[in-house]
């Protein structure tokens, strides 16, 4: 077994055992994070924090084959991947708004018929948790289904704004999200009843996935004017102004106690500390770059179709991987494994430590960026789970596995 192999494996069976072991000792989550989630994708970019990263037991080793793969009509939104199921949204075929999917894991077959979320424009959102799947359409609509049977549970129409295009945000019972129109909105929707627990102003409420820990609530808006607040009470924790300000927004990750935040506005990409949000460092990319992500302390960055990984604290490269120099999605590590799409709808992994590439595949169609501008499409990325690996490849929705 190559070196660079027994390192990936070796992350990956300490990550595992060490949640088996906080699970059977019953030990105290750290203050600030998150209970470990191993094989769920419940948000964009996997988790609440955005991080990308993702321990999955039943996801073997690549390569991988293709288990299934669906046409579904239109622009496909990144995956939730949870309790057997793959939900997903798409464009309507037909006019404005979008579909949500839920499709059997195993088969690739609808698990319950497609539910027309309406809404303006083609862009709609989802997360799960709490044994239930949210979905939030552009005019700010947001509903909470059973994702086993597709029953409604409850629906709310966010108010005082009338542009949503930042992805709702499960955590710790509560349902976060954003609006813009008039200045911008943080929302917090208890996740059980649809009730509002809080609202707070923010700059502009675009584009911007709520990252949560237990410690906060964060969001980044154009010209990296980002926020952190109180999860529970929504009292604002600080605010990193800048000279500038704008719409537009980028989702921010969590990751080594930073807030990687990113802007499309000229200024270069920042770290900025969790705790005070006072800047740690900066790190060169375009301002279109999408969400890097995290395993440990290795940062996995995509920048004018390139992919590098970065150490969080040096920020120094130890590797680039070029593949054919169209790579488009934001990453995502699957137990020590960088998986990475190209707009020619290819698909790679990498080993994360090394840089080798140990697998790829054509998905059949073009993998799109995720475009966090513009309400064309539903935001769209990788996802993982169930032993799977989901690719949303324009139209197509393509599961691998062992």
């Amino acid at each position: 077994m190559p070196k660079g192999d027994i390192s990936v494996n070796l992350r990956r069976t300490i990550a595992v055992l060490f949640g088996v072991a906080l699970s059977v000792l019953g030990l105290v989550t750290p203050v600030g994070a998150q209970p470990m989630q191993t094989g769920v994708s419940t948000t964009y970019q996997i988790n609440a924090r955005h991080d990308g990263s993702l321990v999955d037991t039943a996801v073997g080793a690549p390569p991988l084959s293709q288990k299934w793969s669906r046409d579904l009509g239109g622009n496909v939104s990144y995956p939730i991947v949870a309790g057997g199921r793959v939900f997903a949204t798409a464009a309507s075929p037909n006019g404005y708004g979008t579909v949500l999917y839920a499709i059997d894991a195993a088969t690739g077959q609808n698990a319950w018929a497609p539910v027309d979320l309406g809404g303006t424009y083609w862009w709609s959102a989802l997360a799960y948790g709490g044994g239930r799947l949210y979905a939030q359409n552009y005019d700010g609509v947001l509903t909470a289904f059973n994702p086993a049977n597709g029953k409604e549970l409850w629906t709310v129409t966010l108010p005082g704004q009338y542009s949503f295009t930042s992805p709702p945000t499960f955590a710790g019972g509560v349902v976060y999200t954003g609006g813009a129109g008039s200045g911008g909105t943080l929302y917090a929707v208890d996740a059980a009843s649809g009730a509002m627990l809080w609202t707070q102003p923010v700059a502009n409420g675009d584009n911007s996935s709520p990252a949560v820990t237990a410690n906060g609530v964060y969001v980044s808006y154009a010209c990296e004017q980002t926020y952190a607040f109180a999860p529970k009470s929504g009292n604002p924790i600080w605010h990193h102004e800048t000279d500038c300000s704008g719409g537009g927004g980028r989702t921010p990750v969590l990751a080594d106690g930073g807030v990687w935040v990113r802007d499309d506005a000229g200024m270069i990409p920042s770290v900025l500390n969790a705790a005070d949000g006072k800047v740690r460092g900066t790190y060169e990319a375009t301002g279109w770059s999408p969400a890097p992500a995290f395993d440990g302390r290795q940062g996995y960055f995509v920048d004018d179709g390139v992919l590098q990984e970065r150490h969080s604290r040096t920020l120094a490269t130890r590797w680039k991987f070029e593949g054919d120099g169209q790579i488009s999605t934001a990453p995502i590590v699957v137990n020590g494994y960088v998986y990475v799409g190209s707009q020619s709808g290819r698909l790679w992994a990498l080993n994360g430590a090394t840089g080798q590439s140990v697998w790829s595949t054509d998905v059949g169609a073009s993998i799109n960026e995720p475009d966090e501008h513009n309400v064309s499409e539903p935001l769209t990325g990788l996802g993982a789970g169930g032993g799977l690996v989901v690719v949303p490849a324009t139209n197509l929705l393509v599961a691998y596995g062992q």
